[in-house]
């Protein structure tokens, strides 16, 4: 797997960013991106920790909030993505105001702002939101009661899953009332006890995370599931965040596949901190991966096809509070994830926004190999000959070392036929190695804008979509 340059990859994603954002409803605002622009930022950081100090020194609540309302007046909206890194508990008084901004983009990061920071004083705040027209606004609500919520919230949350019509809505609603009933706790456990924290930085009284871009590490953990399962068909799809063709930075279709040649993903979502990722079909969890390295934090979901093709979708720079677990058996549409700060080890250090990818084939499949390629195998009466790979699988009688089922492929014939071929073992890590961020040609991905679409939104037999 051919990666490149990190200088190489601040070119590509400066260049993606800017041909993209043409086409944007937001291209002309300046509070979208901001945080790529890393020298501007950090000197807009510096001076608005002096504003910050101010409101967290401050004598009285009446104080805090006079100085918390001029701060959301004045630079609420061209420095939005500056004040979502604070971790200061008064900074809720800045979020309450600016969820009145007109611009949904602004009231949306102002809710992510509160998911931070925000306690249960501003839960009634948070359920107002839930009325708001724009779907990524009351999404991102819900997932800040998630994170801050008490019984009222969940009494909150029943109620607007009455009378909810969005699918996406519904399914982060869902995964909330788990969290807030304690069925389910955003990833509890890491191996050998490792925990995930936010870095903090800056003057006391105005502690934020740190910056970070294009970040290279070693991950927190590297948790994987190569077990055989028996997973049912996926039949049914749906994309894997709300508002999926509707982009602050991106238009649609975009262009970020195949970009430079070996960009193995698409990019969208960009800078909608807190949203929810979905599973894109019934699957099961094989690869959660924490943030250390570029990828931040990472969800790798296996989904069989109809037919026996497998297909494993890909959800990157995600935020810390995963909700699965390699094992886990997930639905088309259920919440797994949330996205990452911008700009952060959290999210590997890059502008917010999800990196989507579906390899082409199975969670365990044999490094530097892919559908089509030529594979020399022997065939019945022991002779070696070569055929294209039609797709790859599991056996269902033989295992490896590790006990896992050995990989197979199905193979064309000489005959045109085709046969199913056991594969040679090869290190686990390099049969778990395709999923790399770059990869020349992007060998061994589909690309998602092709892929799901007509899936997602199948054709009648005239042609035209179903509603």
């Amino acid at each position: 797997m051919k990666d490149i340059s990190l200088s190489k990859r601040f070119v590509l994603a400066a260049i993606l960013l800017c041909t993209a954002c043409i086409g944007g409803a937001w291209a002309a605002d300046g509070t979208v991106g901001a945080c790529t622009r890393k020298d501007e930022f950090q000197k807009k950081q510096e001076t608005v920790d002096k504003l910050v100090v101010q409101l967290t020194s401050a004598k009285s609540e009446a104080k805090a909030k006079a100085i918390a309302a001029e701060i959301a007046k004045k630079h609420g909206t061209s420095e939005i993505e500056n004040l979502i890194r604070y971790r200061e508990p008064q900074m809720k008084l800045v979020f309450v105001e600016l969820l009145k901004a007109k611009a949904w983009p602004i009231r949306g990061r102002a809710l992510y702002g509160l998911k931070m920071v925000g306690d249960e004083s501003v839960i009634k705040n948070v359920l107002d939101m839930m009325n708001d027209k724009e779907i990524p606004v009351r999404e991102m609500a819900v997932n800040t009661l998630s994170h801050i919520g008490n019984a009222d919230a969940v009494k909150g949350l029943e109620k607007c899953k009455e009378k909810e019509k969005d699918p996406n809505i519904l399914a982060s609603i869902e995964a909330a009332l788990k969290v807030l009933g304690q069925e389910q706790k955003p990833y509890a456990e890491y191996k050998g006890g490792k925990k995930w924290e936010e870095k903090l930085i800056g003057p006391d009284g105005a502690k934020r995370v740190e910056y970070a871009w294009g970040w290279k590490g070693e991950p927190l953990f590297n948790d994987y599931d190569g077990k055989a399962y028996d997973l049912p068909e996926a039949t049914t799809f749906c994309y894997p965040i709300s508002s999926y063709k509707t982009d602050l930075f991106a238009s649609y279709p975009r262009n970020s596949f195949a970009a430079g040649g070996n960009h193995a993903a698409e990019d969208c979502a960009w800078f909608r901190e807190g949203c929810s990722y979905y599973a894109i079909a019934d699957g099961v969890v094989r690869m959660v991966q924490g943030a250390g390295g570029d990828w931040g934090f990472l969800v790798l979901i296996e989904h069989k096809l109809p037919g026996g093709e497998y297909i494993v979708s890909l959800y990157g720079h995600s935020a810390w509070d995963l909700l699965v677990k390699p094992g886990d058996m997930v639905k088309a549409g259920q919440k797994i994830a949330t996205q990452g700060l911008s700009c952060s080890v959290e999210n590997g250090g890059y502008g917010s926004h999800i990196h989507f990818g579906l390899g082409d084939g199975p969670y365990r499949r044999p490094k530097k190999c892919s559908k089509g390629d030529t594979y020399k195998y022997k065939d019945a009466e022991g002779k070696e000959v070569s055929g294209k790979i039609v797709r790859f699988g599991y056996s269902t009688t033989e295992t490896d070392g590790y006990s896992f089922p050995k990989m197979t492929a199905v193979v064309e014939t000489p005959d045109g036929k085709t046969q199913e071929v056991v594969m040679e073992d090869e290190p686990l890590q390099d049969q778990i190695a395709w999923n790399q961020p770059y990869v020349e040609k992007c060998k061994g991905w589909l690309n998602p804008e092709k892929f799901l679409p007509e899936r997602v939104e199948p054709k009648k037999p005239d042609g035209k979509k179903r509603k």
